[in-house]
């Protein structure tokens, strides 16, 4: 067993249950106790039926002399012996009751700690993972963790029971306990390389389990799409690849623990009828020892029984502890700077620069941002475009606070936004991303997103202002009316002006649109662009775009192309320059973005 892995799970457990760990196995030395008590008991109750052993009750270790003396006679005897199976019974549920309870804490605050890690991580970190690996270690994996740890805990109570029995066994007869001893531990030891194998098919469920939970999310999650493309079999098709790997997996292993079962079980056998014959053919132990030395015999073995199958348990299983801690340890390394921070937002009242900033994102080349230098004034709305790859979304996660630029600086009126004030700033920036996100609740409870204690005035006021005040008086339900998984009740134009709506309830200082009307039809972007240009003169507007149609109600412009700037400037100004980024880009807008075009 990785003993160095063991010991670190051991810590966690005692750190998040605050050391209560230790009170169950406290319980599961009272439990091993009492039932080796009643175990002894078997003795005098022996010698009451037999007149011969009647004059060796001294020899009974621990009871023997007091029961001599005593000489409590055979209700009494048979009245202990219950009461202590019964005190064991009640112990034995209460230990249990009380690790299911512990275990289960422990799963919540190792949930709790990994949800915690990626909340405080950087964007940039979390982009970079595969957001379906994160599940899969919230909803498989922490699970498999908890199963690794009940392990840790049922072999500690094993190896209790075994030391309480041992202890009663030399009492009895020394040799018979030291034969009971090294039986156990060679058949323990020659089991070995089943263990080894336990720990191989924990690291393969663990990547089965990761790509069947990619499979899956990502089929959910585009299922529209597979369906438009008559893809669902194949899809399907995969993912009985993955359950059929996983099966194929968990039944190669079963096949290889029987084994460990099957032969602990025929040594067990031939050892108890060597134990015996030893007993009475070399030993000469009368009747009571006997049956006492057989009894423990029989719970003895299947104690070293539970080492090896909960060895091979824990093994099978400790590959998603090291996953598990490879993910937090991952994201706690790339938590945010100062997340606690106290610095204030600076207020937006002449211009936000952008001073020299580069960017390059880990395992490209080329930069994603090289020496780029702009000025977006306040109160103006701002395009900034450029082809796919230019670099305009890196820059509006640079200017939104989302991650921190690897050169330059980021300065609004003159003050510097740096580590101690860009998680503040930050929550001054209201976002419509491209893809715009409803949850799958009611609508009042998506604007609320945006400010957790609006009331019904503000949110009106917010639908109003993003031009879809009258589409939703207009529903049953109103502002309690469900949204859809994803929002799917609404189409995407008026999921768009919804999401305005929410960036625009926490009254930011700066309304970035990444490409936000990028997938609307001409109609619905008519209406997002007239809502945008309602907010001139109140808020500062960013607009990333790639469409010709969005950027005539720009004030400012900012091209880009290869993570530069190439051109800069009012729209007006830029627009006559003659084969300039802007004027090819106006250019090259056909009669089909048109009202009543031909094309």
């Amino acid at each position: 067993m990785n003993g160095a892995l063991a010991r670190d799970l051991v810590r966690l457990l005692w750190r998040i249950t605050g050391g209560k760990v230790s009170w169950s196995i406290i319980l599961s030395l009272l439990t091993s106790l009492t039932e080796g008590l009643s175990l002894l008991l078997l003795i005098p109750l022996a010698a009451t039926a037999s007149p011969e052993s009647a004059e060796r009750v001294r020899e009974i270790p621990l009871l023997g002399d007091w029961i001599a003396r005593t000489d409590p006679g055979l209700p009494p005897l048979l009245l202990a012996f219950v009461l202590l199976i019964s005190l064991q019974a009640v112990l034995s549920r209460y230990r249990t009751l009380y690790a299911l309870r512990l275990m289960q804490h422990a799963a919540d605050r190792m949930k709790l700690s990994l949800f915690e890690a990626i909340s405080a991580a950087r964007w940039d970190a979390i982009a970079a993972r595969r957001l379906t690996d994160i599940n899969q270690e919230l909803n498989t994996g922490i699970p498999r963790v908890v199963t690794a740890a009940n392990c840790l805990m049922t072999l500690a109570q094993a190896l209790i029971m075994l030391a309480i029995y041992m202890v009663i066994a030399t009492a009895v007869s020394w040799q018979m306990a030291l034969f009971a001893a090294v039986t156990g531990a060679a058949l323990f030891a020659l089991l070995f390389p089943i263990r080894r194998r336990a720990t191989e098919y924990g690291r393969e469920l663990t990547r089965l389990h990761q790509e069947q939970n990619h499979t899956v999310l990502e089929f959910i999650s585009g299922i529209r799409l597979a369906k438009s493309f008559v893809a669902e079999d194949r899809h399907v098709a995969s993912f009985g690849d993955h359950l059929r790997g996983i099966r194929q997996n968990v039944l190669r292993y079963a096949s290889i623990a029987g084994y460990g079962t099957l032969f602990f079980q025929i040594g067990s056998a031939v050892a108890a009828a060597i134990f015996v014959w030893l007993a009475i053919s070399v030993f000469a132990l009368d009747i009571g020892q006997i049956a006492v030395l057989l009894v423990i015999f029989i719970r003895i073995a299947p104690r070293f029984n539970t080492l090896q199958e909960m060895g091979q348990l824990f093994l099978s299983n400790a590959p998603a502890y090291q996953s598990y801690r490879a993910t937090v340890d991952f994201f706690a390394s790339q938590r945010e700077e100062s997340t606690g921070s106290a610095e204030p937002a600076p207020r937006l009242e002449h211009a936000l620069e952008v001073a020299d900033i580069s960017m390059r994102f880990q395992g490209t080349q080329s930069a994603a941002l090289d020496h780029v230098s702009a000025t977006i004034r306040a109160g103006r709305i701002t395009a900034l475009f450029g082809p796919s790859g230019s670099g305009k979304s890196t820059l509006a996660d640079v200017i939104s606070g989302l991650t921190s630029p690897g050169g330059g600086m980021l300065r609004v009126d003159g003050v510097p936004i740096a580590q101690g004030n860009r998680r503040a700033w930050r929550g001054t920036i209201g976002i419509v991303p491209q893809d715009a996100f409803l949850f799958n609740a009611s609508l009042a409870e998506n604007l609320k997103v945006g400010k957790s204690d609006a009331d019904e005035e503000e949110m009106w006021r917010a639908l109003d202002r993003a031009q879809i005040g009258d589409l939703i008086r207009a529903l049953p339900d109103g502002l309690a009316t469900p949204v859809g998984d994803r929002g799917t009740r609404f189409s995407g134009g008026e999921r768009q002006r919804i999401a305005l709506a929410r960036a625009l309830m926490r009254q930011p200082q700066m309304l970035i649109l990444d490409e936000a009307t990028s997938a609307l039809d001409w109609e619905n972007q008519q209406k997002v662009a007239s809502a945008i240009s309602d907010l001139r003169g109140e808020l500062t507007v960013l607009l990333v775009a790639h469409q010709p149609s969005i950027m005539r109600i720009a004030d400012d412009v900012i091209a880009m192309e290869g993570g530069r700037v190439v051109q800069a400037g009012p729209y007006a100004d830029l627009l006559q320059e003659k084969g300039g980024a802007l004027e090819r880009m106006m250019r090259s807008d056909g009669p089909q973005m048109r009202p009543g075009g031909t094309g």
